[in-house]
């Protein structure tokens, strides 16, 4: 049944646990990795220098420029709402498309859908 032993099924067991319990995705998922890590160290499931790569990895992924535009476009939202942007450019939207068909989904009067 377990083709790769225990570990994996107790590894997402653990996972499903620390989200049910409240702790945030990303800390769950570094604390249960991390978890289970040690435990693949001292069950000797892998061999302790395979986490000598770890840090050239984390270097590598953070260095990414490419990933920037995550909490570039997250902040950008964050802006637009502040300012009322994001309220005024959806009301010119609907203003613009409210009259042609489809506009339930713009216009937000559900009650003249037929």
């Amino acid at each position: 049944m377990f083709a790769y032993g225990v570990l994996p099924p107790a590894m997402f067991l653990c996972m499903i646990c620390f989200m049910l319990y409240g702790f945030p995705v990303a800390f769950t998922l570094g604390a249960v990795g991390l978890l289970f890590g040690a435990i693949g160290i001292a069950t000797e499931h892998f061999h302790p220098s395979f986490l000598s790569a770890l840090p050239h990895r984390f270097f590598g992924i953070i260095s990414n420029d490419l990933l920037l535009a995550i909490p570039f476009f997250t902040f950008m939202g964050a802006v637009l709402e502040r300012s009322g942007l994001a309220e005024d450019l959806l009301e010119g939207t609907g203003k613009l498309f409210g009259a042609r068909a489809g506009r339930a989904g713009l216009s937000g009067d559900w009650s003249a859908r037929s």
